[in-house]
């Protein structure tokens, strides 16, 4: 018979090479592994905890060439049995506790020398076992050496030093800032040291230490207990809970995580804060959760390096998805509750802002957004799909209605009660919608009414031009060209103020010189605000000359001192003379030419004072007897408007009067 031979070479350069720091650092992880083996194995499970001590000692870590990085510790030193595992690639030796057998091999594929020393008992007495660990196709343990001491000298224990790195993988990944090795180590060892099952370690680079478990046990706040999970198709899990400081996500992505362990060491970890909504918690806003999770199905699928599973990723989600369900209903459902407490109340503010969002009632709302939506855009984003599905089948309803009303086939006995549901349906709908509208057009106009009185009420002669602009944007965006498709929003305006014919029309320049506008002109005036209107809709016809055109013009709320010669006639006719002769482009940048017939509607915003009073003392009153009206005459078709600031609120608020009744608003009165 033939026994097969191991190629350690070989075997060794198969090795998955480092791509992250913290995978730089495994072989590092494997001989602290071993390490928290040999004491536990030394000093039994009741004291290895409290007389256990493993040292980690960095040295030049900027260097590859030169780094040093010695693991000592007090366990049970490399006796005969211990040291034959050694010796033996694959060996079941720790199986039990997942142990792969694989760990020292990384430690050829990472440094260039590696050197063993080890104190061990045997038949009662004390040796000390010295050795290289070199990659080489034979003969990879050297220069050993074996020999008796004093019992009375020396305690039990490993020291391994490892120098230099090799090759690039893990001369360019391996970690060389002080922070990183410490926090890639805590890490690693997470659930040994949250969970308390580690001795004291000590971790020192260049001279600067960090003791685990207490750097990571001062951020555990409370112990949420051990729960055991049945699942399907993961066999029973075990979830050990705790609250933390926040500062123990500090090297993690994201708040809450759930660590997947096996065989007693942290393999993966997972944010859930998507899955159990909350963000920081407690009176102070700094609590976090972590979670170990482990059983024996994780144990069996982690690969030899354990550095991940041997499944889907979409495993891992689900592992992690049923983990989070019991954290939200159970470990920190307290604080879930209480959350989700607020959640609604905001929900239901959202849905007084935004009634067209209040489809159903508020907690069957909260059910269809994500669970950590706290923000009203994150709100919408999620509820207008149910938002739009609704509306589709509310519609396909009524079409089917109207099919079995229109065609012959035979009216169901419920007939009459599917009328009725469509109907009730779509009038809470057109409610929801209407107090939406309405709700933004009242404010509008209660913001105007400050906005005017604050105005009026200068009497320093300061120009708040904050006031003017905010006033101005209210009305119309300021610098914003409706000819160019880059500088406007179509909808982004609130004529209706002054004409409800105003409200859908999708073409205005404000605040820009007249030259923006017409092509070809020099003149520096301008027009506040022009509005086109087309029966056909913008751009529909072509060619065709436009046949309706607005003009607003706005003057200072109170301004008295107009110029000698001014007239709103005048200044109009003026605006339109040089619009019929220049040409304007449209959304789509096509050319569109006004008609020789075509009706101007005219308006100017303005308090009816000074000399503007006297140069419209002679046209007609409105029905109010404040307001002006003038025909236009010669050779243009329209009418002129002169509305007074307080009737533009005045009647805006008269026209929407019935519609904030409808849906049971009112104005806010201001002193």
């Amino acid at each position: 018979m033939t026994t097969m031979q191991g190629d350690i070479v070989n075997r060794v350069k198969r090795f998955p090479k480092p791509s992250l720091a913290a995978e730089a650092l495994q072989p590092v992880f494997e001989a602290v592994s071993n390490s928290l083996h040999a004491v536990e194995d030394g000093f039994g499970e009741a004291l290895y905890q409290s007389n256990g001590s493993i040292t980690v000692t960095i040295r030049n870590p900027r260097s590859p060439d030169d780094i040093e990085i010695i693991v000592d510790d007090n366990g049970i030193g490399l006796e005969p049995p211990r040291f034959k595992a050694f010796c033996t690639t694959d060996t079941d030796y720790k199986m039990a506790r997942g142990g792969k057998g694989v760990g020292r091999l990384l430690w050829l594929d990472a440094f260039e020398r590696v050197k063993v020393i080890s104190i061990y008992k045997d038949e009662g007495k004390l040796f000390r076992r010295s050795f290289s660990f070199r990659l080489e196709s034979t003969d990879q343990i050297t220069d050993e050496e074996i020999a008796e001491i004093d019992g009375a000298s020396a305690n039990t224990g490993t020291s391994i030093t490892f120098s230099g790195l090799r090759g690039s993988a893990y001369r360019t990944k391996f970690p060389s800032q002080a922070a990183t090795i410490v926090k890639h180590f805590g890490s690693h060892f997470f659930a040994d040291f949250i969970l308390g099952k580690s001795p004291r370690i000590v971790v020192d680079i260049d001279g600067n230490s960090t003791t685990f478990p207490e750097e990571i046990q001062n951020l555990k706040i409370e112990d949420r207990g051990v729960a055991t999970l049945p699942t399907d198709d993961f066999g029973d899990l075990s979830l050990a809970s705790f609250v933390c400081h926040k500062n123990a996500s500090a090297n993690f992505d994201g708040s809450h995580q759930i660590h997947l362990v096996a065989n007693g060491r942290t393999v993966t970890t997972r944010k859930i804060d998507g899955l159990i909504g909350i963000g920081r918690f407690g009176p102070d806003s700094d609590r976090v959760y972590h979670g170990c999770v482990s059983g024996d199905y994780l144990n069996e699928r982690v690969n030899q390096e354990r550095t991940q599973f041997n499944f889907d990723e979409s495993i891992v989600e689900e592992i992690v998805r049923q983990c989070a369900g019991f954290v939200r209903s159970d470990a920190i459902g307290e604080e879930i509750r209480e959350f989700d407490t607020q959640r609604l109340g905001t929900l239901r503010d959202f849905v007084k802002d935004y009634p067209s969002f209040g489809f159903e009632e508020a907690e069957r709302l909260l059910e269809r957004t994500p669970k950590n939506a706290i923000k009203p855009e994150e709100f919408a984003r999620a509820l207008i799909p149910f938002r739009i599905r609704r509306d589709k089948e509310r519609n396909e309803t009524i079409q089917e209605i109207v099919a079995q009303l229109d065609g012959k086939q035979t009216i169901p006995a419920d007939f009459a009660e599917a009328v009725r549901e469509a109907a009730d349906e779509i009038r809470a709908e057109e409610q929801r919608q209407l107090t939406e509208y309405v709700l933004r057009r009242k404010t509008v106009l209660d913001v105007m009414e400050v906005l005017l009185r604050r105005i009026r009420e200068r009497d320093n002669g300061s120009q708040d031009y904050q006031l003017e602009e905010t006033l101005h944007q209210f009305i119309c965006p300021m610098k914003m060209r409706g000819d160019d498709p880059s500088k406007v929003e179509q909808s982004d305006h609130d004529l209706w103020i002054i004409d409800e014919r105003l409200t859908f029309q999708k073409y205005f320049a404000s605040d820009v010189p007249f030259t923006q506008i017409l092509e070809g002109e020099n003149s520096t005036k301008r027009p506040d605000l022009l509005i086109y209107d087309r029966l056909y809709g913008l751009g529909a016809e072509g060619d065709e000359p436009l046949t309706k055109v607005m003009l607003v013009e706005f003057k200072h709320p109170g301004r008295k001192d107009y110029e000698e010669r001014y007239s709103p006639m005048n200044q109009i006719s003026e605006y339109i003379t040089k619009l019929k002769a220049g040409q304007i482009e449209d959304f789509n940048n096509a050319r569109v030419r006004i008609a020789d017939d075509c009706v101007f509607y005219c308006y100017v915003v303005a308090d009816i004072v000074g000399k503007l009073e006297i140069h419209t003392n002679g046209w007609r009153t409105t029905a109010n007897g404040r307001g002006r009206i003038q025909e236009l005459g010669g050779k243009f078709r329209g009418m002129v408007e002169v509305i007074e600031w307080k009737d533009l609120l005045s009647d805006a608020r008269l026209r929407n009067h019935a519609f904030l009744n409808a849906a049971g608003l009112r104005y806010d009165r201001h002193p």
